[in-house]
């Protein structure tokens, strides 16, 4: 009787093990997930904004003389708001990634991965003490 106890706990901690394990690479998955998509997401949010401001400059441009304020309005709230998101999406890059130092985001602008503009709000973040990890 005593050894079938002995078999089923070292039953139990194989499984438990086996578990432990397969948690452990689904974790480190979903990391590369997060991690990818709030890259791809910095991106959307940075190609989205250039976009909108060279539109509104096009406008104004066309538009110099018969510039409709409620239209300049509507485009600069829509402006702020993409500032919002292309900043939310740094933060979430700052929360996701392991190592967000000066050197990792000098590596990053090396790769071209972010422009001399980006670097900026980047490296505000790594100076300051906004990482609070969840």
């Amino acid at each position: 009787m005593e050894e079938i106890g002995t078999y089923l706990s070292i039953a139990f901690g194989l499984v438990g093990l086996i578990v432990g394990y397969l948690q452990n690479r689904q974790k480190a998955q979903f990391q590369k997930v997060v991690r990818a998509n709030n890259w791809f997401n910095f991106q959307r949010a940075n190609n989205s904004n250039g976009t909108l401001q060279v539109a509104i400059e096009a406008y104004k441009k066309k538009y110099k003389e018969s510039i409709d304020p409620e239209v300049i309005e509507l485009l600069s709230k829509s402006d702020a708001f993409g500032q919002e998101v292309y900043k939310e999406s740094i933060r979430q890059i700052h929360f996701s990634e392991p190592s967000f130092k000066k050197s990792d985001i000098e590596t990053w602008q090396a790769d071209g991965k972010i422009s001399e503009k980006d670097k900026k709000f980047f490296s505000w973040l790594a100076e300051s003490d906004h990482k609070k990890k969840v």
